[in-house]
C-alpha cells in the first residue's frame, strides 16, 4: 500500500444510477472525503418504455467527479484509481465506432413483458434453473435484446458489442470494452454456475455470443484513464480503472456484506433482502434472484420487492399534495398507533411485485378500513404493509436454505427508527444499521482501491471503510401479533387477484 503523510492517495467510486450519477472520494484509511452528484431524467417515449441517453451518464459523471474533487480539496495527482458501479440489467448497443446506436433500454422498461415466457420456454426448465438461476423478467438485458431481435433486428445487425451502463463509462474512461461477472449474471445471458456467457441462453434470446463483452473480476483493472478523458475530468492520464460491479453487488460490498452467511436488507425506492453464499443458492421455482457478488467466488441470493420507499412517497403525496409535510412528522404520527393498525392491512403493490408473486400486474389495496381509522392508522398500515412484503421475501429465502437471524439494514427508508422497529418485529430478526450514505459508490471505490493496490484485499478495505450503528431487536409481543396479521396479508393477494 502506498502512503504519503502529506498527500495521501485517494480513489474514486462512480455510481451510474437511474436518476443521477454520483462520485465519492475515499482515502486510504477508508474515510469519505467528498461526494459529487449530477441528476437526469428517464425518457418514456411510449407506454412501458424506459430509456436513457448513454452520453447523459458520461456528462453527469464528469460533473460529479469535478464536484467531488472540489468538495474534498483533492489534487489531481492524488487520485490513483477509479471504480465503477451502476444500475443493472441495462442494454447499451454500440456500433462499429463504439458510439451508441440508440438510447439505452434500462431496467425499468416493460416493453418485453409479453416476450419473457416465450423466450424462457425456448430452454428446458432445468436449464433455466441450473444455467440462468433466475426467471427472465421484463427489463433484464436478455429480454430487452429479445425484443430488439423481434422488433428492431437491424439494430443488432449493426451492433459491435452490448454493454451495461457502468461499462459504457469504463469505455469512455479507458477506450476498452469490458464488463464484470456481477452485472453479467443479471442479464439472463450468463451461466451462473460456470461464470461465463451461456450459448444456450444467448441463442434463446437471439443474441450472437460475439457481441457480448469480455468479463473481468470486479476489482480487476480493465484499462488506464485515457488522456482525453483525463482532460475533461481534471485528472492525470494513466490512472487504473477497474471493472466495477452492478449496483446491488457494490452496495453489499460498501455495507460490508461479503462473507458467506451474512445478510442485508435495503429499504430504498424498492427493497431487497439478500443472503451471501459460497455457491449459487437457486430457488427451484425461480421466485428469487441469484447473482454473482463483487467478491470472487461468492454469490448472493435476493428476494426483491418493487414497492418500498416509493409507497411512502406516494402516501405522503396523498396526505400532503404539495409535499409540505416532512417525512419525520408523518412517521412520528404513525408511531402512536398500536402494532397492527387496529386491523387495517395495506397491500403495497403499487408497481406490481417481484418476490414471491412475480406479478407485474399486482395492485395495492387497503383492507379492513372502518370509521375508527385515522390518517395515522393508514400511515402505520403503509409501513407495515411494506414490512409484510419483506417477510414474504424472507420466507421464500428460508425455503431455499439457511438465513441469518441478524441483518444489516440500509437505504433511505432505514433512516426511520419506527420503520426499522416495525421491520424487525415483522421479520423476527435483529437489524443493525450501516452508518453513512452512498454505500454503492463506496463499494465501487473499494474495488478501485483493490485494483490500485491501495488496499491489500477487500477484507482490509471493508474493515477500514465500513462502520456500523445501532441495532433494533424484535418486540416479542409485537412479533406475535405481526405473525397473525401476516397470515391474513398473505391470504389477501390471491383473493384480490381473483377479482381484479
Amino acid at each position: 500500500m502506498r502512503f504519503n503523510k502529506q498527500r495521501p492517495d485517494v480513489v474514486l467510486g462512480i455510481d451510474v444510477g437511474t436518476q443521477s450519477t454520483k462520485c465519492v472520494v475515499l482515502d486510504e484509511t477508508g474515510q469519505l472525503l467528498g461526494v459529487g452528484q449530477e441528476g437526469y431524467g428517464v425518457q418514456m417515449p411510449r407506454p412501458n418504455w424506459a430509456e436513457q441517453d448513454p452520453d447523459t451518464w458520461w456528462q453527469a459523471a464528469i460533473s460529479a467527479v469535478q464536484a467531488a474533487l472540489q468538495y474534498a480539496k483533492i489534487a489531481a495527482d492524488q487520485v490513483c484509481g477509479i471504480g465503477l458501479a451502476g444500475q443493472m440489467h441495462g442494454v447499451v448497443l454500440l456500433g462499429a465506432d463504439l458510439f451508441p446506436l440508440r438510447p439505452a433500454i434500462i431496467w425499468m422498461d416493460r416493453r418485453s413483458a409479453n416476450l419473457c415466457a416465450t423466450v424462457q420456454a425456448r430452454v428446458p426448465p432445468e436449464a433455466a434453473v441450473n444455467i440462468a438461476g433466475n426467471q427472465l423478467s421484463p427489463g433484464f438485458a436478455g429480454a430487452s435484446l429479445a425484443w430488439l431481435r423481434e422488433v428492431e433486428p437491424g439494430m443488432l445487425e449493426q451492433t459491435r458489442t452490448v454493454v451495461q451502463p457502468k461499462d459504457y463509462l469504463a469505455l469512455q474512461l479507458t477506450g476498452e470494452i469490458s464488463s464484470d461477472h456481477s452485472d453479467a449474471s443479471a442479464t439472463w445471458l450468463y451461466d451462473i454456475t460456470q461464470r461465463c456467457w451461456s450459448e444456450t441462453l444467448a441463442a434463446a434470446c437471439g443474441v450472437p455470443l460475439d457481441i457480448l463483452p469480455p468479463l473481468y473480476d470486479s476489482g480487476q483493472v480493465v484499462g488506464m484513464l485515457r488522456p482525453e478523458a483525463a482532460d475533461v475530468l481534471g485528472l492525470k492520464p494513466g490512472i487504473p480503472v477497474v471493472a466495477g460491479a452492478g449496483d446491488q453487488a457494490a452496495l453489499l460490498l460498501g455495507a460490508g456484506v461479503v462473507e458467506a452467511g451474512r445478510g442485508s436488507i435495503t429499504l430504498g425506492t424498492g427493497g431487497q433482502i439478500t443472503v451471501v453464499s459460497n455457491r449459487p443458492r437457486i430457488a427451484s421455482d425461480l421466485r428469487l434472484n441469484t447473482f454473482c457478488h463483487a467478491v470472487p467466488e461468492r454469490w448472493y441470493t435476493m428476494g426483491a420487492i418493487l414497492n418500498g420507499g416509493l409507497v411512502l412517497r406516494w402516501w405522503r403525496g396523498v396526505v400532503s399534495p404539495n409535499n409540505s409535510l416532512p417525512f419525520p412528522d408523518l412517521l412520528a404520527r404513525a408511531e402512536a398507533i398500536p402494532a397492527g393498525a387496529e386491523g387495517l392491512i395495506f397491500l403495497p403493490y403499487l408497481e406490481g411485485e417481484r418476490t414471491p408473486h412475480m406479478d407485474p400486474d399486482a395492485t395495492g389495496a387497503f383492507v379492513g378500513l372502518t370509521r375508527r381509522h385515522s390518517q395515522e392508522h393508514l400511515t402505520r398500515a403503509v409501513l407495515e404493509g411494506v414490512a409484510y412484503a419483506f417477510r414474504d421475501c424472507l420466507q421464500t429465502l428460508q425455503a431455499a436454505g439457511p438465513v441469518p437471524d441478524h441483518f444489516l439494514v440500509g437505504g433511505g427508508g432505514s433512516q426511520s427508527a419506527v420503520w426499522r422497529r416495525i421491520l424487525a418485529s415483522v421479520l423476527g430478526v435483529s437489524l443493525q444499521t450501516v452508518e453513512g450514505k452512498e454505500h454503492t459508490a463506496i463499494g465501487a471505490a473499494l474495488l478501485a482501491g483493490l485494483g490500485a493496490d491501495v488496499f491489500y484485499d477487500l477484507a482490509q478495505a471493508v474493515a477500514r471503510a465500513v462502520r456500523y450503528g445501532s441495532t433494533e431487536t424484535p418486540d416479542p409481543d409485537e412479533q406475535a401479533r405481526y405473525a397473525e396479521l401476516h397470515a391474513q396479508f398473505q391470504a389477501l393477494y390471491p383473493a384480490l387477484r381473483a377479482v381484479r
